[in-house]
């Protein structure tokens, strides 16, 4: 399986450019339609870049393994969660 190669930085690199990709024209049409609450938004932005700063140099300290671990972890918790378990 070609996409089974990818270890998880580079899948990350490339989930990062197809959003970064979608998220220009996404971002314009609701900046022309005034539908954008800039505060929240620049809230959010600056959150998100510190988290991904923060996320990679934990990543590429802690090895992929750990995320793995990680990951795993974070999507049994939401599945108990969703399921009511």
């Amino acid at each position: 399986n070609y996409l089974m190669k990818f270890d998880l930085v580079v899948t990350n690199m490339h989930k990062v450019f197809i959003v970064f990709i979608y998220t220009i024209p996404a971002v314009m049409i609701f900046a022309l339609t005034d539908n954008i609450n800039w505060l929240f938004g620049l809230s959010l932005g600056i959150g998100s870049a510190l988290g991904g700063w923060w996320g990679a140099k934990f990543s590429i300290k802690k090895g992929e393994k750990f995320i793995k671990y990680v990951l795993m972890t974070a999507i049994l918790i939401m599945a108990v969660k969703m399921f009511g378990l």
